[in-house]
């Protein structure tokens, strides 16, 4: 392995040690120490980090429009959400409850394969319903395909949009829990073609947390 591999995945072990125990003090003080088994403090400045607070019942409002926009087709080993008009809000659960660790939901689908329209004109909103320590979600699109590496080199090939990484939900339960959301825009490529959708998050792509990001024409 050339050193700087060694030295790339050096910083990344590095990265995530201080992710995962440190927080707190970037926090409102409604979370700081209020954290349940999390213990954390002040994240590395220079990991990209983003989102915004939001309740519960803001939470189940993003929910909602992921199960409702959208229309599923494919086989049930193979679903895909299509997604018509040249104005679109795909809005993506990362490690919605009940479905499996390091995965994306639409529709309750896990990591369904995503069809746009090329050239349209796309709001992305991901929320992250995942907890515990380690459980920071971000999306990358791009023309990099699976079987992925533990750490993902930035920015992937041909990449069409990145939503930085952010933080788990405040609790256990999940009624008492604040979120994190972020969203972001982007315009499809003109030219049909097969992307995916992954967590840059070191190991989760790895572990699965990932899909294909169809331009039909």
């Amino acid at each position: 392995m050339k050193a700087t591999n060694f030295i790339m995945i050096g910083t990344a072990i590095a990265a995530i040690g201080g992710a995962i125990w440190a927080f707190t003090s970037n926090l409102p003080v409604c979370l700081a120490g209020g954290m349940g088994d999390m213990k954390m403090g002040p994240m590395p400045r220079h990991m990209a980090m983003g989102g915004v607070l939001i309740g519960y019942r803001q939470a189940q409002k993003i929910v909602n429009a992921a199960d409702r926009e959208g229309k599923v087709s494919g086989s049930k080993k193979h679903p895909v959400v299509v997604f018509h008009g040249k104005q679109i809000h795909i809005r993506m659960i990362a490690v919605e409850p009940g479905a499996p660790d390091q995965t994306f939901e639409i529709h309750k689908l896990v990591d369904p394969a995503i069809s746009v329209k090329g050239g349209a004109k796309i709001d992305l909103t991901l929320l992250n319903m995942d907890y515990g320590p380690g459980m920071m979600h971000g999306v990358v699109i791009g023309k990099i395909k699976p079987p992925f590496h533990m750490v993902i080199s930035l920015p992937v090939k041909h990449q069409l949009v990145s939503l930085p990484m952010i933080m788990p939900r405040s609790r256990k339960s999940l009624r008492k829990s604040l979120y994190y959301a972020e969203s972001t825009h982007f315009k499809a490529p003109e030219k049909p073609g097969i992307y995916y959708y992954l967590c840059q998050m070191p190991m989760h792509a790895k572990q699965g947390m990932y899909g294909k990001f169809i331009v039909r024409r």
